[in-house]
C-alpha cells in the first residue's frame, strides 16, 4: 500500500490561513505585507484607541512616551494636511512603540518657512489593559473630534 502525496489545493491553504488567524490574539499582532507601507500604516493604525484625558484616567494604562505628527504642504499641488491624517499618524507611532491607547493633546496650524499650510499634532501614547465590560475594547479603532 503506497501513499501518494498531493499538494494542497488553494482552498485548503486559505482555510488552513483563517483557521490561524482566528485562533491567535489580537496583542502583539504584527502586519507583515507586500501591500506597502500606507496599507500597513493604516492597519496598524486600528489597533490603537483614541481616548480623552478623562477617559483613559479610568484604566490602568502605562504611559509610553509623547508622539508627534506634522505635515507641510509646499506645493500648490500637492494635498493640504489633515488633522485626520495626523492622527492617524499618531496611531501608528503608537501602535510601533506597542501601545493601544492614544490621548491627542492638541492639533494646530501655524505658519512655517516654506509651507503653504503646516498643520502639527501632539499626542500622549498609552499600553491601555483589556477590562471586560468595555463598551469598545482597548484594541479597537475609535475617534474623537
Amino acid at each position: 500500500m503506497s501513499h501518494k502525496f498531493t499538494r494542497p489545493t488553494p482552498v485548503s491553504l486559505a482555510i488552513i490561513a483563517m483557521a490561524s488567524i482566528f485562533t491567535t490574539a489580537c496583542n502583539g499582532i504584527q502586519f507583515n505585507t507586500n501591500a506597502g507601507p500606507y496599507v500597513s500604516d493604516r492597519l496598524s493604525s486600528t489597533l490603537v484607541r483614541e481616548y480623552t484625558i478623562s477617559e483613559i484616567s479610568r484604566y490602568n494604562a502605562t504611559t509610553l512616551g509623547f508622539v508627534n505628527a506634522s505635515y507641510c504642504q509646499d506645493k500648490l499641488d500637492e494635498r493640504k494636511a489633515s488633522k485626520s491624517a495626523l492622527v492617524r499618524d499618531l496611531k501608528v507611532r503608537t501602535q510601533k512603540m506597542g501601545g493601544n491607547g492614544l490621548v491627542v493633546e492638541a492639533c494646530g496650524t501655524t505658519k512655517f518657512n516654506g509651507c503653504l499650510s503646516y498643520i502639527e499634532c501632539r499626542g500622549v501614547a498609552y499600553a491601555v489593559p483589556e477590562r471586560k465590560g468595555d463598551d469598545l475594547p482597548a484594541n479597537a479603532a475609535s475617534t474623537h473630534f
